[in-house]
């Protein structure tokens, strides 16, 4: 669109030499902006295209990335056995499940009372629950290999209590501790 609609005649006739010459600068800056304008569009048309595919870059990585934390998003329960009057902790992470032995309550207790200031033993077993499933969530990525999603435990770290333990104290993770 031509902002200067104006005839070689017009020019000549009604205007002097100095208002001639800043017209047709004029008409060169207007030419010059709208050229500049297109360039301008072209590239943000381009950087809007680009910024469209990398969002749909981001989306699509942040949904693999909930899938594969979803595969290994460990759920930690602890359960009793009636027969025996002792509490196993069963481990599912990506499909697989190991459980292993924790002991009767007291000697669940004993373990884990090196871990606090106050006395545990009268405490209900609501507590250490919750307890020994914190310790393994903590250390539970150690007996984890991220590599084998199908069996992802390791064979050469046996998931046992001790361990478990073992590498709570080196984790530092507690807040209190009594060596015995």
């Amino acid at each position: 669109m031509k902002l200067f609609n104006s005839s070689q005649s017009y020019k000549n006739n009604l205007l002097n030499k100095i208002e001639l010459r800043k017209l047709t600068q004029l008409e060169s800056e207007h030419n010059r902006l709208l050229k500049r304008k297109e360039k301008i569009t072209h590239q943000l048309k381009d950087l809007n295209n680009r910024i469209k595919i990398t969002e749909d870059s981001h989306s699509e990585f942040i949904l693999h990335l909930k899938r594969n934390n979803k595969n290994f998003a460990p759920i930690i329960s602890v359960g009793f056995d009636k027969r025996w009057a002792t509490y196993n902790c069963i481990v599912k992470i990506s499909g697989a499940t190991k459980s292993f032995y924790l002991g009767k309550e007291v000697s669940i207790k004993e373990k884990v009372q090196q871990f606090h200031n106050n006395n545990i033993m009268g405490r209900g077993i609501n507590f250490v629950k919750s307890e020994i499933i914190k310790i393994v969530s903590t250390v539970l990525m150690q007996f984890i290999d991220t590599k084998s999603p199908n069996d992802p435990f390791k064979k050469r770290i046996k998931l046992n209590l001790d361990n478990v333990l073992e590498r709570y104290v080196a984790s530092g993770e507690w807040e209190y501790w009594v060596s015995r």
